[in-house]
Order: structure tokens, then sequence, then C-alpha cells
């Protein structure tokens, strides 16, 4: 079986809902919410979170503090069966946190405290065991200052010397910048960003046009995002939309870590690109159905069954009325 790792953030989920409204100091200083989950979250928790849950080998390389939340995150990760080896502690260091505001339709808002992200370095990685892996998917670009651009350029390279299949994922973070995605792009076999985020960068381009800057920056493929409108691909000359699934939205939180998910554990799996992307879609249908950024996503088979009724029959589906996939969701975990 193929093993699939990610370096990215692992981050201390604080998510709250819904949200109608946030408090205004001397106005109407309290607002009152229905519920409230703490879980591990960032795209190197989400992701191999998913995966694991999915049935396939993952593992998260990572940074936490010395504290009580970096304890959580690890334990909660492992009880999933990710292999939680790669994630590094930094003594004297606060593990990542972010306050996620969850509203009545889905969407959500975020306020994070960086912590041990802001000092994740090259040299807090163990080369070796990143790479004893058939796929890479280094996470949430712009979120690791001092990893970002060259450093993760050379991991992604020695990674494509090996013989590893690289991806590159996104997060809308400090912001995006052109210099360190060109640095990284020659060294994508796929570059798998949200086309809202990159909008920051190409604010006028088409997704197509987006598209065929990645490839002319040098990532051998590209996938673009775009959430309710599913996903672009765009690979040479050829270009294919891949419609999403319907879905009933409860919360959006990792629903493009779940699709990374979906779509590499299909590449994983002996899929194509097109195929792929359709298990990504039902990945992050699936996702989006449940709070947390991983928590609704069943067993691999469960995946590929609701992505193939759009492929057999060339339509989008209607949700499921009830949990049809319940016997396949892991019995154990934190999330």
């Amino acid at each position: 079986m193929k093993r699939i790792h990610c370096v990215g953030v692992v981050v201390m989920d604080l998510l709250n809902g819904p949200i109608q409204q946030y408090p205004v100091p001397r106005l109407q200083s309290q607002v009152t919410a229905e519920w409230l989950r703490m879980m591990p979250g960032g795209g190197a928790a989400n992701m191999p979170s998913a995966i694991a849950r999915m049935g396939l080998p993952a593992g998260s390389f990572a940074k936490v503090g010395d504290d009580i939340n970096g304890e959580f995150i690890v334990r909660e990760l492992a009880k999933l069966g990710v292999d939680t080896t790669g994630i590094r502690v930094a003594p004297g260091e606060a593990t990542p946190f972010t306050f996620v505001g969850v509203r009545a339709d889905g969407d959500r808002t975020f306020i994070h405290t960086p912590g041990a992200n802001l000092n994740f370095k090259l040299n807090d990685l163990d080369f070796d065991r990143v790479l004893a892996t058939d796929f890479l998917l280094y996470h949430d670009l712009n979120v690791m200052p001092k990893l970002d651009g060259e450093p993760a350029a050379c991991l992604l390279a020695e990674a494509q010397r090996r013989g590893v299949v690289t991806f590159l994922d996104e997060d809308f973070g400090y912001g995006p910048k052109i210099e360190p995605l060109a640095a990284m792009l020659p060294h994508c076999d796929y570059v798998i960003p949200s086309f809202d985020d990159l909008q920051a960068i190409y604010p006028d381009a088409t997704p197509e046009e987006m598209a065929s800057q990645l490839l002319k920056s040098g990532a051998r493929a590209a996938v673009l995002k775009m959430g309710r409108d599913g996903c672009l691909i765009a690979k040479g000359s050829d270009r294919t939309r891949v419609p999403a699934l319907p879905a009933k939205i409860v919360d959006t939180t990792g629903a493009g870590d779940c699709w990374d998910a979906g779509f590499i554990a299909g590449l994983a799996s002996g899929e194509d690109a097109v195929t792929a992307a359709h298990l990504g879609n039902a990945c992050a249908a699936f996702c989006i159905e449940a709070v947390g950024g991983s928590t609704g996503v069943p067993c691999y088979e469960a995946v590929r069954q609701r992505a193939s009724q759009t492929l057999k029959e060339g339509r989008q589906q209607e949700p499921p009325a009830d949990n049809d996939w319940r016997s396949c969701y892991p019995k154990t975990g934190g999330n």
C-alpha cells in the first residue's frame, strides 16, 4: 500500500458556532453560540487524518510546543493511526492555536496564534524520514516563513530525485506571495491550490489562465480547487473541469485539506487524475457535512462509492438522506 506524508502546520483548533455576528465593545459585548469543539487542525493534521480515516498509511511532519495543546494534538492524531514520529516538539515554544468562528451557512473566519510555526525550519525535519514515502504533500505555503520558498524547494527537489511524487498546497496565511511559490513550482508534480487564494497573486486571471501560469512557472500539473464550482485540472494543453458534489453544509473547515486527501488517495490507488479529482470532491463533500477538519471522512470505499455515482451517471447526486456510510467510520479517535 502506498504511503503518504504531509509537511505543514498542526494547530489546536477551537471551533465555535454558529456565529451570527462578533461582539462590539460597549455596544454588544457578548454573543451566544450553540456548540464548541476542540480538535487538531491545520493542513498537516487534517489531511493525514483524512488519509488515515480512509485506511491508507499517513505521516505528519510539523512542529508543536512542549505544552498541553501539543500533547493533545499528537495524541489525537496517533489515535486515528497517523504516524506522528515526525512532529517536532520544541521546548519553550507555544503550540499554534486558532479560534474558528463558524457561521450558520458553514463558512468560517479565523483568529490565529502562530506559535512554533514561526520558527519551523528545514533542520526541524529528518529528510530520510520525511522522504520514506511514495507521495509527499507540502501543505500550508504562506504560513511557515522560515521554511517556505527556497528551503522547501530543496526538500521537494530531493523528494523528486528519490522518486517521490510531490504536491504543493497553500493557505492564505500571511498573504500569498509570488516569490516562495515561484521557487517551489519547478519541483512540483502537482500544485493543488485554492483558486480564491491565488487571486491575490493573479487578480484578473480566469481559472484556465491561472492554471496556465502555474504550468509555465514549472509545475508538471495544476489542479485549482474552486469550492462549489468543483476543480480545474491542467496538464500540458489539456484542461478538464470536474464538478463539485452536492452536500449538506455544516462546517467548511478542512474542505480543501480533505480534497487533497481524496485526490492523493486516488492517485495512490492507481486512478488517473480526473478520477482522483472526483474522489477529492467526494472527500470534501463528506468533510463539510460534519464539524471539524476531517471528522466526516469515512473509509476509502465509501468515498469511492460517492464519487462513482457522479462518474457513472454523468450528473451530480443529491447527498444521502441519512448516514449511508456509517459502517465505514472509524470506531476510535478523538475527533
